[in-house]
């Protein structure tokens, strides 16, 4: 059974599929337009890591018994996973756009399909990443209630 997450990214799928299809060209008529994307995709690909690297820390395990801990691990460690996944889809959408901006500084012509490309990249990775915030906000108040479960219990 598919639940939302798998929803939204089939629904990110066809999203991005709808919009390169209708715009097809875009990208190859805008060099602001590829830069931005560098931009933006460069900061989310950094943050991500830093966020990243901040919840994989050990020292950010619930607190309690050795099986709370490892429980608590295999879910952070899965959540690790589908950010590692949504980094390959910044640094291959990163790829394409360098590879669009050479194509177009160089004036080859019979590559538009880059372009396309590059857009449906950027859609999906941009779409991927709006329930970003709301992840790690949904980590971060699990913590808060096991610290304050914690010290009401007075351990």
């Amino acid at each position: 059974m598919i639940g939302f997450r798998g929803w939204y990214i089939i629904t990110s799928f066809v999203a991005a599929s709808a919009t390169s299809f209708a715009f097809p060209d875009a990208l190859e008529r805008s060099t602001t337009a590829l830069e931005a994307i560098i931009s933006i995709f460069s900061i989310l690909a950094g943050v991500l890591v830093a966020v990243m690297s901040i919840i994989g820390d050990p020292s950010m395990l619930l607190s309690g018994n050795w099986r709370l801990g490892y429980e608590h691990a295999k879910d952070i460690q899965a959540k690790i996973g589908n950010y590692a996944n949504l980094i390959a889809i910044y640094v291959v959408t990163l790829l394409f756009v360098l590879i669009a901006i050479v194509i177009k500084d160089a004036g080859v012509d019979g590559y538009s399909w880059v372009f396309t490309a590059a857009l449906w990249l950027t859609s999906f990775g941009f779409l991927l990443s709006i329930p970003l915030p709301y992840s790690l906000m949904a980590i971060q108040t699990e913590r808060m209630n096991e610290e304050i479960k914690r010290r009401r219990n007075g351990n």
